[in-house]
């Protein structure tokens, strides 16, 4: 019987000691295959001529980064910048700002062929370190294409999905010696008390202990069983802590990617309305300098300056939203009058609202002051007032008003128009999405406006939402109030 125990002993201990010195390599075999798959996949868009298209499917269908530089060592293409049209030839491309190139330290690196190969990098941050698996291409045309993906949380799972399938096995073995033990002695109460305890640690039921013996090997492997079922136990429990605490790891690595993938994308969509104003005002302060009108050219010109500076600090903020995912970006706070918060958009929008006859009403009362990142919660205020412009109908009515809650308050922006339908309220707030499928992206709509606001609202911790109305829509965001009070105002449309 000790024999038998000492054999199984070694066939426990062999495997342990083998699942403790598992190489590296082991856990990157997984992601190591999606990368071959992806280069494979960009190496056939190349040579079919739709190359940028394809970088833009890979990076979000594989979660990978790409950075593609060109033969005579020209930077033209990264995942972080906006490229708008790639050439199918590389080296007319237009070089990009090397600040977009992932600085990464390479650990070591495996050549697969002559035109491929892998290497493994890390990023050092300020608080943390992340390993990259970067699988690098040369195009026929001499170009490297290097595609990244962050291996951390795959070999992470890797390691426990191994570690599941050891404790299995260990399983499996006291099982074994259970039957082992039953065949070779004499059945005795003792032994089938055993049975019926490790059929429950089979089920992961660890309250029931083996009872002692007379016998001195059956004791033995009763306490033996006692203690494995205790450190199981235990294990299984922090093994199911780890597992919940890698599930909001991965949860929480989803939605910072997601929202930096938004907001890079919603830098072009920020641009759109400044940039039509400065041209209109450009083409306007042109006539009037030819026909002799200095002053009223001047003022065209003094506005054209104003929107550049807006444009050029929105695009600074937007740009800073990228460093979300590593806890870089820090929202700015100040005290800013709510009025002429919205009065400055409709300002600015006069001859749109005119053009398209809308009334508008600003009833948001004087002296009363929000706080929060001005530059960013205009956007919000923005894109609230440009999908109203867009939908308003019926009288063409747009109405602005503010309610005090509890810790906040509550800008309202009405428009009369046709409601939502109920089976797109809950998906209007995520990226790309399109209640009214008629606004094509060629019509400059591209369905990220309501997925900004909503990362905004959450990064200041406020509120936001959307009400049907019987006259119309209601949009409201709530900004956080200062010590000024606020009178409700502005009859809502019932």
């Amino acid at each position: 019987m000790r024999g038998i125990i000492f054999i199984m002993f070694l066939t426990v201990l062999i495997p342990v000691v083998a699942y403790n010195n598992l190489p590296e390599w082991v856990y990157y075999l997984t992601p190591a295959t999606r990368l071959w798959i992806a280069t494979e996949e960009i190496n056939s868009a190349y040579k079919d001529g739709n190359l940028l298209e394809v970088l833009n499917d890979t990076e979000k269908r594989y979660d990978t980064n790409i950075e593609i530089t060109t033969a005579d060592g020209k930077f033209v293409y990264s995942t972080l910048a906006i490229i708008d049209e790639l050439p199918a030839d590389l080296s007319k491309a237009e070089e990009i700002d090397k600040g977009y190139m992932l600085n990464y330290e390479t650990k070591y690196g495996n050549k697969t062929s002559d035109s491929k190969g892998y290497l493994v990098r890390e990023y050092s941050g300020k608080d943390y370190e992340v390993t990259f698996l970067d699988c690098y291409m040369y195009l026929d045309s001499g170009d490297r294409v290097d595609v990244y993906m962050q291996v951390s949380s795959v070999s992470t799972t890797s390691k426990i999905s191994l570690g599941v399938s050891f404790v299995s096995v260990m399983l499996a073995l006291v099982l074994a010696l259970v039957v082992i033990s039953y065949y070779l002695k004499r059945i005795t109460k003792p032994v089938n008390e055993m049975v019926k305890i490790t059929g429950n640690m089979a089920r992961l039921d660890f309250s029931q202990k083996c009872p002692g013996s007379s016998v001195i090997e059956l004791n033995s492997l009763s306490e033996s069983i006692n203690e494995m079922s205790s450190a199981l136990d235990t294990a299984l429990g922090d093994l199911q802590a780890q597992n919940k605490k890698l599930a909001e790891d991965i949860e929480n690595e989803r939605t910072i990617d997601n929202l930096r993938q938004t907001f890079i994308s919603g830098i072009s969509h920020e641009l759109k309305t400044p940039i039509a104003i400065i041209q209109g005002y450009a083409e306007g302060a042109k006539l009037f300098y030819a026909s002799g009108n200095v002053e009223t050219a001047d003022s065209y010109c003094d506005i054209i300056v104003s929107e550049s500076a807006r444009m050029n600090e929105m695009i600074m903020k937007l740009l800073e939203i990228t460093k979300y995912s590593s806890g870089a970006y820090e929202l700015s706070s100040e005290d800013f009058e709510l009025r002429s918060f919205v009065e400055d958009w409709f300002e600015r929008n006069e001859s749109i609202l005119a053009e398209k006859g809308i009334t508008r009403e600003n009833l948001v009362p004087e002296g009363i002051y929000g706080n929060g990142d001005k530059i960013i919660l205009s956007s919000v205020l923005n894109n609230y007032l440009s999908n109203a412009v867009s939908h308003t109908e019926n009288e063409k009515i747009i109405k602005v008003y503010c309610e005090e809650t509890e810790n906040a308050y509550r800008i309202n922006v009405f428009n009369t128009g046709k409601p939502i339908e109920e089976k797109d309220i809950d998906k209007i707030w995520d990226s790309f999405y399109r209640a009214d499928k008629s606004l094509s992206r060629s019509q400059g709509r591209f369905g990220l406006g309501l997925s900004i606001v909503s990362a905004i609202q959450k990064l200041h911790g406020q509120e936001y939402g959307v009400n049907n109305l019987l006259t119309g829509v209601e949009f409201w965001f709530d900004v956080k109030k200062t010590d000024a009070p606020c009178e409700n105002t502005g009859e809502k449309k019932e």
